[in-house]
């Protein structure tokens, strides 16, 4: 089984949280010698439905798990880091688990607060918090979507300077309620204007929304220090082919945008495997009959773009004369199409094949990667 015991019924959040786990670590590894201070911001903390009592299976335990093993690992290489948790839940029976966890979390790694009340009424506490100048990253991740994804009400976090998002926009409700008159106030809240989708396939209506609300975010970021960046993860209901919501992650870093589409490759396969599970489960229950081998056994890694689109792609940026592509043209990539840069690399080792396009710097040697953005290289079309 992929997934624990104590994810049983709630499979999207075992998702959800091996994101989390994943993204955070590589994060807090990355910008750690560049920080004195570290502080998490957890906005909708709970715990709801956890199944495990020491909270290992909620956004709480992950985070401070993380916090506490990067801190390890940097001071191990002589780097003393500060990091700070602040946990936000209004509701009291959570707060008082929430309080009860903290309390018994008796740790000199992480320092941690928590704070009772409504997310929106605490915006100004959270920030004065936060400080002026320490990285902070924000994990918005609230139960419903009104007066809380709405860009007025993140604005005061989008302006401060030396921070990063992760947001779960519900597209499953907005999806159903856009295109209802009595939420236009609402959508002009979420977007800026009252999206029409009339004409639309289902997929370019996601496509359509969500790329809109990330236009929106990267808009009320400051200016200077970099240019904003957005993408986003889907993730789907367990036995339904539908989306459920998407996580939006919001940074001014390209190495960021590279990072967190690294973790949602991880993630994509994960995916694929637990709501293979799932849906086994859900026949095995309605037959009554075990299945002989286990779903999950069976499923690959799918490719997420055509890779006839993504050739395409390439030779439509690509000319005659040599292009940089490094660390932020990689980021612009994965920004602008949603895929993946194994998407990226297969295409272009394709075309080389072909004879249409060249690396001017790749070494004549075995190569695990066709392009290294990480260094930059030089790219164009062969001259036919």
């Amino acid at each position: 089984m992929i997934v624990p015991a104590n994810y049983h019924g709630r499979e999207q959040a075992f998702v959800k949280h091996r994101l989390l786990e994943t993204y955070l670590e590589r994060l807090f590894m990355i910008i750690g010698p560049h920080q004195r201070n570290i502080r998490y911001v957890d906005c909708f903390s709970g715990p709801w439905q956890e199944g495990s009592h020491d909270l290992q299976d909620t956004s709480i335990g992950i985070s401070l798990e993380i916090m506490r093993k990067c801190r390890d690992g940097l001071k191990n290489r002589g780097i003393n880091v500060r990091f700070q948790a602040l946990f936000i839940e209004k509701d009291k029976r959570a707060f008082e688990k929430l309080e009860a966890h903290l309390n018994s979390y008796t740790s000199s790694e992480v320092i941690t607060t928590a704070y009772k009340g409504e997310f929106y009424d605490l915006r100004m506490q959270i920030l004065n918090w936060c400080k002026q100048d320490d990285f902070t990253f924000f994990f918005i991740d609230p139960t419903g979507w009104k007066n809380v994804v709405e860009i007025s009400t993140l604005v005061p976090f989008l302006k401060r300077p030396n921070s990063e998002f992760l947001i779960n926009f519900m597209y499953d409700n907005v999806l159903r309620t856009h295109t209802q008159k009595h939420f236009n106030e609402h959508m002009r809240a979420i977007f800026g204007e009252v999206p029409d989708t009339d004409g639309l396939f289902p997929e370019q209506k996601e496509e359509y929304l969500v790329h809109l609300y990330r236009k929106r975010l990267k808009e009320i970021l400051p200016s200077g220090s970099g240019k904003p960046r957005a993408v986003s993860v889907p993730v789907l209901y367990p036995t339904i082919d539908r989306t459920l919501y998407h996580l939006v992650y919001l940074t001014r870093h390209p190495k960021g945008i590279t990072v967190f589409m690294e973790a949602s490759e991880h993630l994509d396969l994960i995916q694929r495997r637990v709501r293979a599970e799932a849906k086994q489960e859900k026949r095995e229950s309605r037959s009554g009959q075990l299945e002989l081998f286990q779903a999950s056994e069976n499923v690959s890694r799918e490719k997420r773009a055509d890779p006839a689109e993504v050739k395409a792609y390439w030779l439509n940026r690509l000319s005659t004369s040599p292009s940089y592509f490094g660390i932020h043209e990689l980021a612009d990539m994965l920004e602008e199409t949603d895929w993946f840069e194994s998407d990226f690399q297969a295409a272009f080792h394709e075309l080389e094949r072909e004879g249409k396009v060249q690396n001017l710097d790749a070494v004549r040697k075995r190569r695990t990667k066709f392009i290294h953005f990480s260094t930059g290289e030089r790219l164009s079309r062969e001259i036919s």
